[in-house]
């Protein structure tokens, strides 16, 4: 998705999480471990592709924390609360959105129920 084509809430995000991520160590932390276990998830949260889960901004805002103090993290939370939930909005109204959660949802319980059997 091109960035000109993005909505508007969600270019506002993707310009939020990019300055977000320039202000962390991407060598340490929660960062760090977001890139290591998925970069293409990651860039596809950059492109304005897929909204990133709440709990991955609450992690990048304990990094923010870590490396500038806790008054930093606080004041950016409400700014990124706010943009990430007008950004899952937006996503949840793109034509096909639902089919693609029910798809999204299918993948995750296959992939479930195989780390079940693997035990």
């Amino acid at each position: 998705m091109e960035a000109e084509q993005l909505p508007v809430p969600v270019r506002e995000f993707t310009d939020c999480l990019r300055d977000l991520l320039a202000r962390l160590d991407g060598t340490g932390g929660w960062c760090a471990v977001f890139w290591r276990r998925d970069p293409d998830g990651m860039r596809a949260c950059l492109d304005g592709r897929e909204a990133p889960p709440w709990d991955v901004m609450e992690s990048l805002l304990q990094d923010l924390a870590a490396a500038y103090g806790s008054a930093v993290a606080v004041s950016e939370t409400a700014r990124v609360r706010t943009l990430h939930a007008a950004a899952l909005a937006a996503h949840d109204a793109r034509p096909g959105a639902r089919e693609a959660l029910r798809d999204r949802l299918d993948v995750m319980l296959r992939e479930q129920r195989y780390a079940a059997e693997r035990r």
